[in-house]
């Protein structure tokens, strides 16, 4: 083979391997608390690597369709790859609780945090695992 043939069958082999499994950019994802996102990959899932499953879960529904569930307050990575180990969706996952949350109260008693949800009354408000992180019970006028 020529020098010239060589060097074109390389370009075309790293152009190939580039458009096989096009790369979603790392994203920022910011969910609620016992809330889910849903993703749609840009192409089929191989693996699925969670840095923290206690912050973050992963549920796949489908080899492209993915939801994301924030399990308690933190950070964690969510990185997909195809069965070839190329990476599909990197993402970078807060969660927290939503700054517009409308009804939900918190009560700080030193370093120990209390939310409950209101609309007529105040009920405790629970956890993934269903522990109450709440004992108070208010009425709102």
């Amino acid at each position: 083979m020529t020098r010239k043939l060589k060097a074109a069958l390389s370009v075309f082999g790293v152009c190939a391997l580039m458009a096989a499994a096009p790369v979603q950019a790392a994203q920022k994802l910011q969910i609620e608390k016992n809330h889910a996102t849903r993703i749609a990959l840009s192409a089929p899932a191989g693996n699925v690597i969670v840095g923290n499953p206690d912050i973050a879960d992963v549920t796949v529904v489908d080899t492209r369709t993915i939801f994301i569930v924030g399990r308690s307050f933190g950070r964690s990575g969510v990185t997909i790859t195809d069965k070839y180990g190329r990476v599909i969706f990197d993402g970078d996952v807060v969660v927290a609780q939503a700054s517009n949350a409308k009804g939900v109260v918190t009560v700080y008693k030193g370093l120990k945090s209390s939310s409950v949800v209101c609309a007529a009354t105040c009920q405790t408000q629970e956890d993934a695992s269903g522990v109450v992180t709440s004992t108070e019970v208010a009425s709102v006028p």
